[in-house]
């Protein structure tokens, strides 16, 4: 009977390790897919990386858009590379398939120059489901309509 006890709690152990190992292979994943994303928008060369992350019915909110498919972000986010000169990620926090970034994008407008923004992603199956953006949209609605037309 006691060796019975002593395997079981040998067992649960090790099965705890292995889930706290899965749990943080996990989270290290979800962190390198946003970061992945991210820098393409910092460096025009990895883009194409980036956007593979996307999963087809990708949704995306910000405060100038609601877009509800991959191909939507893409077409705007070609508009958006028209005034963006690069991307600092600042802070990266990963709660399941949660992943918070904090970044600096950069411009060469006029008092634009630097935006902090929060984003909020949703990451199943190695791809992101879903993002919320979040910044000072004040001055780039203008921006965004002069080159959207």
């Amino acid at each position: 009977m006691r060796l019975i006890k002593h395997v079981f709690v040998i067992g649960i152990f090790i099965l705890s390790i292995i889930t706290h190992a899965q749990e943080k292979q996990t989270i290290m994943a979800n962190e390198n897919i946003i970061t992945t994303f991210l820098n393409g928008f910092d460096d025009t060369s990895k883009i194409t990386e980036s956007l593979s992350l996307l999963a087809d019915d990708y949704q995306f909110t910000s405060p100038t858009d609601a877009l509800y498919s991959k191909i939507e972000f893409i077409e705007e986010a070609k508009n958006v590379a028209k005034v963006l000169t690069g991307l600092k990620i600042n802070k990266i926090a990963v709660s399941g398939n949660w992943v918070a970034a904090n970044y600096t994008f950069m411009s060469a407008i006029k008092g634009l120059e630097n935006t902090t923004a929060n984003e909020w992603f949703r990451v199943e199956n190695g791809k992101i489901k879903e993002s919320h953006l979040i910044y000072d949209a004040s001055e780039w609605r203008k921006v965004f309509e002069s080159v959207k037309q």
